[in-house]
């Protein structure tokens, strides 16, 4: 069995609402509300797992009804969590979300405090672990105080950066060459690099900027318009495929489980993006976080049928 993928970041309870028309402000409109398993960690994991990829997830779990629930359905997904934490007495990490009229988010609140139990010193207790993974992806759901002790560590082992959301991306912003790879989203990469990306020349020199702090590999979705990846040697722009979206949840989560799945098959930085690119439109085919269809043989069909 080849060394696990470790995915450091949160697991939590979906609580998302589908209205019939477009939200408002200060007023509710008809619809209907899912309950799901979610957290950007935990879907990470569960698409490597469906790729087939050996995943542990460095996570907390609460003890509550929801936290008991996701960490039973991630042993059943066979999502390692032997160095997670199963946190007496607190309650598990809650999202609230509202989509809009186009099944993009609208609004949302994360209720993530269980995860300030996964402190630096927990994480230095799982040090051995860590230095036997084939790669670590990091999101910054998890603890600064974390983050920053993962990233002083002189680990032989390839540290991906998710950022999340826009907010969390600043808890990285003054680290990112300390990444082997980064993948964001534009407004992402707006906050990063402190300014607007209004053409693909700003997109460009912001990856050559990375690129020059130490970074291997940029990787900027870019929604419609497709994606943009970079390395010291060349930068491509791949047009996004053309298909009817059900749910952009997972796109980001798809995204980044794709070109990790295809990086270890020491793919192209080209290919890697169409690998990515083809994960986040099997996941928006379907509604919630998670197309449960997604395995390598519906990577490689979408590669060929969408990329």
């Amino acid at each position: 069995m080849s060394k696990p993928i470790f995915v450091l970041g949160a697991a939590l309870t979906d609580m998302v609402g589908f209205p019939q028309r477009k939200p408002a402000l200060m007023d509710s409109v008809p619809g209907r509300v899912a309950k799901a398993s979610g957290g950007v960690g935990r879907n990470l994991a569960e698409n490597l797992v469906r790729l087939g990829l050996p995943t542990e997830l460095i996570t907390a779990f609460g003890d509550d009804r929801n936290g008991k629930a996701l960490l039973s359905e991630c042993q059943e997904l066979n999502i390692g969590v032997r160095y997670s934490i199963l946190a007496n007495g607190r309650k598990g990490a809650l999202h609230l979300a509202i989509l809009d009229e186009n099944n993009d988010l609208y609004a949302g609140i994360a209720d993530l405090s269980i995860l300030d139990v996964i402190t630096s010193t927990y994480l230095a207790s799982q040090l051995p672990a860590l230095q036997e993974a084939s790669l670590i992806c990091l999101e910054t759901n998890t603890p600064p105080a974390a983050i920053e002790w993962l990233l002083e560590q002189e680990l032989d082992v390839p540290i991906y950066l998710d950022p999340v959301s826009a907010h969390l991306a600043t808890r990285v912003q003054h680290q990112l060459g300390k990444f082997h790879t980064i993948k964001v989203n534009r407004r992402q990469a707006e906050v990063l690099g402190g300014r607007p990306l209004d053409q693909l020349m700003d997109v460009e020199k912001l990856a050559n900027k990375w690129i020059a702090l130490g970074v291997q590999r940029v990787f900027i979705t870019l929604g419609s318009q497709g994606a943009y990846a970079a390395d010291a040697e060349r930068q491509i722009h791949l047009p996004a495929a053309k298909v009817t979206v059900a749910d952009t949840t997972g796109a980001g989560d798809a995204f980044q489980a794709g070109l990790i799945w295809a990086s270890l098959r020491k793919w192209s930085l080209e290919d890697c993006c169409r690998a990515g690119l083809a994960a986040s439109t099997v996941a928006v085919r379907a509604e919630g976080a998670i197309n449960k269809e997604m395995s390598q043989a519906t990577l490689l069909e979408h590669i060929r049928k969408f990329c």
